[in-house]
């Protein structure tokens, strides 16, 4: 949740029904985690300005700072796992992986990945 609301930039507000649908879970499992997010100061809940009746949620200083802290650690992991390929590899691992994204996102812009094929 952290960083899908890092990556929606400044001022890193969703409402819960955009948390929702970009975390693939339940308002009900939105909620909760937002609820303990807000405990240890993470997020806070306001209210929408357009709407009393939304809510938005909003990272803190220190959501930002612990989430800036976390990507760079899953960055530095990353970097290690992929230590072993050659920039080729690398090349290749990033073509695959971004045509299984397609696929999973069913957009009709490019190729499936065609079962049975072996490099």
């Amino acid at each position: 949740m952290l960083a899908a609301l890092r990556r929606s930039g400044d001022p890193f507000t969703l409402t819960p029904g955009q948390l929702s649908t970009s975390l693939l879970v339940t308002t009900g499992a939105i909620s909760k985690r937002i609820d303990r997010l807000e405990t240890r100061g993470l997020v806070r809940r306001t209210v929408s300005d357009a709407d009393a009746r939304g809510r938005r949620v909003t990272l803190t200083t220190a959501g930002v700072d612990l989430t800036d802290q976390l990507i760079g650690e899953h960055l530095t992991n990353e970097a290690r796992l992929l230590a072993s390929l050659s920039t080729t590899e690398r090349d290749q691992l990033a073509t695959l992986l971004g045509r299984l994204a397609a696929t999973m996102e069913n957009r009709p812009d490019t190729e499936p990945v065609q079962t049975g094929e072996h490099r």
